[in-house]
């Protein structure tokens, strides 16, 4: 699997846990797996029906029955009429690893992530269901972070809020090693509505610190709204989640998940000059990249945004050029914007993460 490379290598990616293949046996149990769900509206699903066929291996609690019962968008207690990302996954770890699925959860639209505080409405509506029907649960799944954008939360403060929220979630359910599967925030295409790309590097350094996290991007899917993804673009992500679930906790390199990950960014020899405006982004995880896009890349440095403005692709590095000299320090940032369209994949079609790297200077 191509995860190899990593551990041969020595690097640790923001989207993988350094215990990549090996979750815990008891808390897995032999009987399947257990997950908990959560999050604001697009955890809650907002497609319009049908979602995917039952499938009898895929069951949910519902608190008012005190049950589980067979898994059917929308799901109960997670604050949706619709489809979202929750039972394609469910159906794709059920189906290649021939096991069933439990799931628990509470979602409520539009909501930050202080919603979930203890004493708070998301605390009472998620927490309780965690000790009904969580016990001993495998998985954490959590998607939200849409409310806190706008200036809301910075990078710092959205990831203390995470890491105190899984912390939780994870003492709840009484297992500390619990796989917590973060989905990397997509699009906003409502105008004026910034704070984007901070979220999404809080999400990143999240999983990059915590041994037992990965993150599965959103970005690059089809969507209903300004917002909201669509009945296929849930489907999609569904896919791939089911994917990185499989690899991580069952040793199975289904789909060659992740896809690809922005590696380094080193400047181009130019001359004697310290000033350049070319930089060689290499990518990981990735035998062939398809989907560049200019738009979604940009270089920050002392003097602000240096936006791309051609590629030249080749197997797993892009030769980026940019609008102006590039100076020292600077970040290049794949994922640019509110709204970029990344549509970086590898060959299997597994999305590329927002990710923000330094530049370097090629070392000869």
């Amino acid at each position: 699997m191509r995860s190899l490379f990593l551990l041969l290598a020595g690097i640790v990616h923001p989207v993988f846990c350094s215990s990549l293949c090996a979750s815990d046996p008891v808390a897995k149990g032999h009987n399947g797996s257990l997950w908990i769900l959560s999050g604001q509206s697009n955890a809650c699903g907002r497609a319009k029906l049908p979602g995917p066929q039952p499938n009898e291996q895929v069951k949910m609690y519902a608190p008012n029955l005190k049950k589980f019962v067979v898994a059917q968008d929308p799901l109960p207690h997670m604050g949706t009429a619709g489809v979202g990302p929750w039972v394609a996954a469910a159906q794709q770890v059920a189906k290649e690893q021939k096991i069933e699925i439990r799931m628990c959860g509470f979602a409520s639209g539009g909501k930050p992530i202080s919603y979930w505080h203890p004493g708070q409405p998301g605390y009472q509506g998620l927490f309780p269901v965690i000790e009904q029907a969580g016990q001993k649960a495998d998985v954490f799944l959590w998607y939200q972070g849409e409310n806190d954008t706008g200036g809301n939360l910075n990078t710092k403060q959205y990831l203390e809020e995470l890491t105190a929220h899984v912390a939780r979630v994870r003492e709840a359910a009484r297992n500390p090693k619990m796989l917590a599967v973060i989905i990397q925030l997509g699009p906003s295409l409502y105008k004026g509505r910034g704070g984007y790309m901070a979220l999404r590097e809080a999400e990143r350094q999240f999983t990059l610190r915590d041994p037992n996290a990965i993150l599965v991007p959103a970005l690059g899917r089809t969507m209903k709204d300004g917002v909201h993804l669509d009945n296929a673009g849930y489907q999609e992500l569904g896919r791939e989640i089911g994917r990185a679930i499989i690899c991580t906790q069952y040793n199975n390199p289904v789909g060659n998940w992740p896809g690809p990950i922005l590696d380094t960014a080193i400047l181009q020899p130019k001359g004697k000059s310290k000033f350049l405006n070319r930089v060689n982004a290499h990518f990981v995880e990735v035998e062939k990249l398809t989907g560049a896009a200019a738009s979604d890349f940009a270089i920050i440095d002392a003097e602000g945004t240096n936006r791309c403005t051609t590629i030249e692709p080749g197997e797993t590095d892009l030769l980026l050029s940019f609008e102006r000299d590039i100076i020292l320090p600077a970040r290049l940032i794949y994922g640019f914007g509110t709204a970029p369209k990344a549509t970086l994949m590898d060959e299997s079609g597994n999305r590329a993460p927002a990710v923000q790297v330094e530049v370097t200077i090629e070392k000869k």
